[in-house]
């Protein structure tokens, strides 16, 4: 099993690597000149002796790959640089912004396996039942239901019509739990319509599939109840791709959260990526997608290792 860890996480090495180099590239890509952001209005006034320190400072006069290599040495540990708006370093305004996207993401995720996999396996073993039939029904809800129709059809209804819950902002769990839970919720079920949707169907494919194979008729035929075949035998096997698509969803968390912060006013990392993005401040958006890429990669590398130990068949491949 060690060995099947490490084959994974060196394999994940040159993907971490990869990535960078596009994030890095893609920004250097855009239209734009950064020495024009720093300067901003004063750029008229500014003598072509002043831009080309500058250039030099920020090593802007350097090719590409030795930007490139300069940043990535500086950010293996921990150094992003600084904003190109506010001047402070990078880590610092972003640490700050993990908190509300991390508590809505797990509380998405929470949710979404919560209502789908016991639905789905209910879909499952039950086929045309109400229950397969409000599974199908809330599969297409969630996938073609956009975030911010979602997000904005939960204010309308939950909060201004029914004022059952706040509409907007984020309070931590540390200041006040309760208030935290209430802006919480909305902005987690927004997000987790559509990982509900996918995890949904993934469950009841999953089952189906298992609860047609003889070792559960078997379990049948012992006399066991359609409960304990379920816990006993069938959860187990089915679980396997389950597990694989919780783990994808972590990227569709962070896409999630860049729409659903903005609607529901939360300071998280998704809104200061939209913020950093309208305000042209590379040295953000470059840490924030690298550091959501790197999230995804090690998300993966997890599930890898979690499908291993549930069936040690795979580890052996």
């Amino acid at each position: 099993m060690f060995a099947f860890i490490l084959r994974r996480t060196l394999a994940a090495i040159p993907v971490v690597v990869l990535v960078s180099v596009m994030v890095f590239s893609l920004m250097r890509m855009l239209p734009g000149d950064v020495i024009d952001l720093i300067i901003g209005q004063a750029q008229a006034d500014v003598s072509e002796e002043t831009i080309a320190a500058l250039r030099k400072q920020y090593g802007l006069d350097e090719p590409i790959y030795l930007q490139y290599i300069t940043w990535i040495s500086k950010v293996m540990v921990g150094d992003f640089g600084y904003s190109l708006r506010s001047y402070q370093p990078v880590i610092d305004i972003i640490l700050p912004r993990l908190v509300p996207t991390l508590q809505i993401g797990l509380l998405a995720l929470v949710f979404s396996t919560l209502i789908a996999v016991p639905l789905g396996a209910l879909s499952a073993v039950r086929p045309n039942s109400i229950w397969d039939r409000l599974g199908t029904a809330g599969t297409f809800i969630g996938a073609s239901t956009p975030y911010f129709l979602a997000g904005g059809l939960l204010i309308y209804l939950v909060s201004l019509k029914a004022g059952w819950l706040p509409p907007s902002g984020f309070v931590p769990l540390t200041e006040d739990f309760s208030e935290s839970l209430k802006r919480s919720i909305m902005p987690a079920l927004t997000i987790a319509l559509s990982l509900t949707a996918i995890l949904l169907r993934q469950t009841r494919a999953s089952f189906k599939d298992v609860i047609e194979l003889p070792y559960i008729r078997t379990a049948y035929a012992k006399g066991l109840s359609p409960t304990m075949v379920m816990i006993q035998h069938a959860m187990k096997n089915a679980m396997l791709p389950i597990v694989t698509i919780l783990g994808l969803q972590l990227g569709m968390v962070f896409s999630g959260a860049v729409i659903t912060e903005t609607v529901f006013a939360i300071p998280g990392v998704g809104r200061l990526l939209v913020d950093s993005i309208l305000g042209r401040d590379y040295p953000i958006v470059q840490a924030l997608v690298l550091l959501i890429a790197v999230a995804v990669v090690l998300a993966t590398l997890f599930v890898d290792i979690v499908y291993g130990l549930l069936d040690p068949r795979s580890s052996r491949a």
